[in-house]
């Protein structure tokens, strides 16, 4: 395996974040990481991008079945289901949430930003990320701001076109009415970029994607269904350069 290529670092030290640089590739990569800083400061970069997206997923218990197969597993491996066997590490409720995040929602997102969404500077990190997924769990919408008053809505499962109805955009505080960030294409990405979008993403919760009629709402509220929503990650100021010396 041969680094020289920039674009290859790039993708290599996304898959490794990922998960999905295994095997032998792997183990490779994980040599270079220990003599190569440079390549250490693209893996931390990817991780500061990758990491809020599942941090702020909605979480998800567990089907029946995956207990039934783990019993399986212990019955054919001798392992007997005592209470210790149930309440250690198999049966830490933090575990298992983080295990049943959505499992296809959430890889299509990593997935998504993974091949469409590069990294920016760190010096130039955004100010929010969201997911908003569908009751069910599948992710629809990526939600970044790269910078202040301009947002970027980018559509990862997009829904058929519509003449007929609107998707409006709504930022919903932890305590308040939810607030019109305008209508937004459910077919293709849109950018908001109007003055005064900051102080309507002050103290925001949630994003919420409602049906509404050609147009957006007239009466300042959503009026239609709710088709998609997720919490907003907000990022610190500036995230501090990975030290090269590591």
């Amino acid at each position: 395996m041969k680094l020289a290529s920039p674009e290859l670092r790039d993708r290599l030290a996304s898959e490794f974040v990922l998960g999905t640089l295994r095997g032998p590739a792997r183990r490779r990569f994980q040599e270079y990481l220990k003599r190569d800083a440079a390549l250490r400061a693209d893996v931390a970069r990817w991780e500061a991008h990758l990491t809020p997206l599942a941090d702020h997923l909605p979480e998800v218990d567990p089907p029946a079945r995956v207990w039934s197969r783990i019993e399986a597993q212990l019955d054919r491996s001798g392992g007997t289901k005592s209470a210790a066997a149930t309440t250690g590490f198999w049966g830490s409720i933090g575990f298992w949430r983080t295990l049943g995040l959505g499992a296809s929602g959430l890889a299509a997102v990593l997935l998504f930003s993974m091949l469409t969404v590069k990294p920016v500077p760190l010096d130039q990190e955004p100010v929010l990320t969201a997911v908003l997924a569908e009751d069910n769990n599948d992710a629809r919408i990526y939600i970044e701001q790269p910078k202040s008053n301009l947002l970027t809505v980018k559509m990862v499962k997009p829904w058929k076109a519509n003449g007929g109805i609107a998707h409006e955009l709504w930022v919903i505080p932890k305590d308040g009415a939810p607030r019109s960030l305008g209508v937004i294409s459910g077919t293709s990405d849109t950018t908001i970029n109007v003055a005064g979008l900051d102080a309507r993403l002050a103290n925001g919760a949630l994003f919420a994607v409602s049906l509404e009629p050609p147009g957006g709402s007239t009466s300042g509220a959503p009026t239609g269904k709710v088709v998609c929503k997720g919490s907003i990650a907000w990022m610190p100021p500036k995230t501090a350069r990975p030290n090269s010396q590591i």
